[in-house]
């Protein structure tokens, strides 16, 4: 697989938050195991779960989820992260929401 761009991980790991927050908010539970990459988490357990009801259900909140993390604050990513075992530093989630504050900055920019 070639490498990640930087939209493609940030996105990825935003959306990996997203997605084990639902995972527990659904009182399931799931552990990767080996390695982490980003976007691995949400492939693994969708293979892993054959209930299609609670797949619809952690999909919906993992969406929700994606997109309310785009706008919050570096320290809410970390500690979101960290809650839900997904390795994002400071530095990374300063990156993290640099990157979706610009994209929002840009489309309000556009629209003017």
């Amino acid at each position: 697989m070639s490498e990640l761009t930087e939209n493609q991980r940030f996105h990825l790991l935003l959306a990996d938050i997203a997605m084990a927050a639902a995972i527990r908010g659904c009182n399931s539970s799931f552990t990767l195991d080996g390695d982490y990459t980003p976007g691995t988490l949400r492939d693994t357990w969708l293979a892993a779960t054959s209930d299609d009801g609670l797949k619809k259900r952690v999909m919906a909140l993992a969406n929700a989820g994606f997109a309310s993390l785009q706008g919050v604050p570096a320290e809410q990513i970390t500690k979101a992260a960290t809650a839900y075992g997904i390795p994002v530093d400071d530095t990374l989630a300063q990156e993290i929401a640099g990157h979706f504050s610009a994209k929002r900055e840009a489309v309000l920019r556009y629209r003017r």
